[in-house]
C-alpha cells in the first residue's frame, strides 16, 4: 500500500527531506544555545563593569529605625505584609481595610493650580464632601473652613496623627521592610497590597492641607504636605516600577495644595524652610528612576531564569510559576516550554539587560533623566523596527516589558522639574518674606537661599525665572523639546495641557498668574 502511495525515488526523497530538517532543527538549536551563552555572558560583563547587579535583594533600601519611620506609626506598622500568602488575612489586613474608609467615591474638584495656574475655590470641595456624604456637613449653614478640618479631623483622626508624626519622623519606609518581608522566587508575583491601601490616605492627607489652609492653618497645611511628601520617598526608593508611579501619584497628591499654599502666601518663614529642606535635594526622582530601573532589570532576569530552569528540567513547573504564564495546565506549559531552545531565554535576558543598561541605567547614572527618556525612544524605535518576531525571536520578552518606558520617563521628568521648581518657589518665598520683593534674577537667592540654582532637567541649564507685571514671577522648564516658550503653557482642546505627552509642545511653568 506504501509502495503505491509512494515510489520508492519518492520515499527517498521524503526520507533525505525529514532528515534534512531534524539535523537543520538540531543544528539551530545547536547554534542557538551556544549564540545564547556568549552573548549572556557579554550581558553579564556589561553588568559587573558598570558596577550593577542582577541580585535583586542587593537592591533592597535599608529599613529606617522605627522611631524616626513615619510610616511605622501605629494605624500603620506593617500594612506591607501578607500573612501566609494571603492578602486578606490577619491584622495587616485589617490596618489596609481601615484605610479603605479614607476613599471617597464621586469626582472630586479638578485641581489645575499647578498645571494652568487656576486655584481651585475651598467651596467646591465643601459640596463635594457633603454630596458624596465623605464627611457630615449642613446644607445650610455653609460650614466655615476651620469645621470642615475639625470634622475631618474627628472622623479620619490618622490624618492629624501622621501630620503630626512628621516634625519627630523624619524618614519613611513601609513596613516590614522589603528585607524584611518574605520574597517570593518569582519576584514579579510579589503582592503590595500596601500601595492601593495607601493611595487613600495620600488623597485625604491633600484634602486636609487643602482644608487647613483655608482655614487659615499653615503649619497644619504644611505637615499634611510633608505626610505626603514621605509617603512618595518610601514607595520611590522600592526597587519596583509600580514604586515608582505611585511615588509620582503621591508627589502630584502633594504639589496641588503646595501651590495653592504659595500663591496665598500663607506659610510662615518655618513652614517654607522646613518645606524647603524636605524637598531637597533636586535629584530624587532620577535616583528613584535608576532604583526603579535596576529592580525591574533584576526581576526580569529572575522570570527568565526560572523559566528556563524549568525548560532544562532543573525545577518542576508549579503553580505559581503557571500563573504566571497564564496557562490553564502545567502539563501544556511543561510541554511548551520544553520545546523552546535553553539558548533562546539566553538571548531574550541578554537583550533585556543590553537594553535596560545602554539605554536607561546608564544614561540615567551619567546624564540625568532626560538622556533617559531621549534613549527610551530608542528602545521603542529599535523594537518597532524588529516586529517581525519570526526574523527576530529574541525581541520576543523585550516587547511584552518595555513598551511603557517612554511613558514612564515622560512621567518621571515632569515630576523631577516640578520638584526643582518647588524648591525654588520655596526659596522665592523666603526671600519675598524678607526683602518684600521677589529678586530680578535667581542669582539673587545664592548662597543665603539656595546653594545653587536648580538646573532644568530638560536643558541642564538653570531654571528660567522672570517677575510679572501681576508681581509675582514665572518659573519654568522648557520641557520635552528643549525649547524656550518663555513659559507658555499650551493646553490642549480641552482645557487640559497634556504636560506627560512626549509630543507636548510648550513650558512647564510655575507661576501665579491663570495661563490663558
Amino acid at each position: 500500500m506504501i509502495r503505491r502511495l509512494f515510489p520508492k525515488r519518492t520515499a527517498r526523497t521524503l526520507l533525505w527531506l525529514f532528515i534534512s530538517l531534524i539535523t537543520l532543527v538540531a543544528l539551530l538549536y545547536v547554534w542557538t544555545n551556544w549564540s545564547g551563552a556568549r552573548r549572556w555572558a557579554a550581558a553579564h560583563a556589561l553588568v559587573q563593569r558598570e558596577g550593577e547587579t542582577f541580585d535583586f535583594h542587593a537592591l533592597l533600601p535599608q529599613t529606617p529605625p522605627e522611631a524616626q519611620n513615619l510610616l511605622a506609626i501605629e494605624p500603620l506598622r506593617g500594612i506591607a505584609a501578607v500573612v501566609e500568602g494571603d492578602a486578606s488575612k490577619g491584622e495587616p489586613a485589617a490596618r489596609r481595610k481601615a484605610l479603605e474608609a479614607l476613599k471617597w467615591t464621586g469626582t472630586a474638584p479638578a485641581a489645575q493650580g499647578v498645571a494652568l495656574s487656576q486655584a481651585t475655590d475651598f467651596r467646591d470641595w465643601v459640596k463635594f464632601l457633603r454630596d458624596s456624604k465623605y464627611l457630615d456637613l449642613p446644607a445650610a449653614p455653609e460650614p466655615a473652613a476651620r469645621d470642615v478640618l475639625a470634622a475631618l479631623d474627628a472622623r479620619h483622626p490618622l490624618l492629624k496623627q501622621i501630620s503630626d508624626a512628621v516634625t519627630t519622623r523624619p524618614l519613611a519606609m513601609f513596613t516590614p521592610g522589603l528585607r524584611e518581608r518574605p520574597l517570593p522566587e518569582l519576584l514579579i508575583s510579589m503582592p503590595l497590597p500596601h500601595y492601593t491601601a495607601a493611595t487613600g490616605l495620600a488623597r485625604a492627607l491633600g484634602l486636609r492641607a487643602r482644608a487647613a489652609l483655608a482655614a487659615g492653618d499653615s503649619t497644619e497645611a504644611a505637615h499634611s504636605i510633608l505626610a505626603l511628601h514621605q509617603m512618595a520617598l518610601a514607595a520611590g526608593q522600592e526597587p519596583l516600577l509600580i514604586g515608582l508611579l505611585v511615588g509620582h501619584s503621591f508627589e502630584s497628591q502633594a504639589l496641588a495644595p503646595l501651590w495653592q499654599g504659595l500663591k496665598d502666601r500663607a506659610f510662615t518663614p518655618e513652614d517654607l524652610q522646613r518645606l524647603q529642606s524636605a524637598f531637597s535635594p533636586a535629584d530624587q526622582t532620577a535616583r528613584a528612576m535608576l532604583q526603579a530601573m535596576r529592580g525591574e532589570m533584576a526581576a526580569g532576569c529572575n522570570a527568565l531564569d526560572l523559566v528556563q530552569q524549568t525548560a532544562s528540567g532543573r525545577r518542576s513547573m508549579d503553580e505559581m510559576l503557571s500563573t504566571a504564564l497564564s496557562s490553564s495546565s502545567h502539563t501544556t506549559s511543561r510541554v511548551l516550554i520544553r520545546l523552546v531552545p535553553g539558548g533562546l531565554f539566553d538571548h531574550w535576558k541578554s537583550l533585556l539587560v543590553e537594553l535596560e543598561m545602554q539605554q536607561l541605567i546608564l544614561p540615567l547614572k551619567k546624564d540625568g533623566l532626560h538622556a533617559a527618556l531621549t534613549s527610551s525612544e530608542k528602545i521603542i524605535d529599535d523594537l518597532k523596527q524588529r516586529s517581525n518576531l519570526l526574523r527576530h525571536p529574541d525581541y520576543i520578552v523585550a516587547r511584552l516589558l518595555l513598551p511603557s518606558v517612554t511613558q514612564v520617563s515622560c512621567n518621571a521628568l515632569l515630576i523631577d522639574a516640578r520638584r526643582r521648581q518647588v524648591i525654588t518657589a520655596l526659596a522665592l518665598e523666603r526671600f519675598f518674606v524678607k526683602n518684600a520683593r521677589y529678586p530680578a534674577a535667581l542669582t539673587e537667592l545664592v548662597p543665603d537661599y539656595l546653594p545653587a540654582i536648580p538646573a532644568d532637567p530638560c536643558s541642564a541649564q538653570p531654571l528660567r525665572y522672570r517677575t510679572t507685571p501681576a508681581g509675582r514671577y514665572a518659573l519654568w522648564s522648557v520641557a520635552f523639546d528643549g525649547k524656550d516658550d518663555s513659559g507658555k503653557v499650551t493646553p490642549d482642546s480641552k482645557t487640559s495641557p497634556k504636560l506627560t505627552k512626549r509630543e507636548y509642545l510648550g513650558d512647564w511653568t510655575w507661576t501665579y498668574d491663570p495661563v490663558k
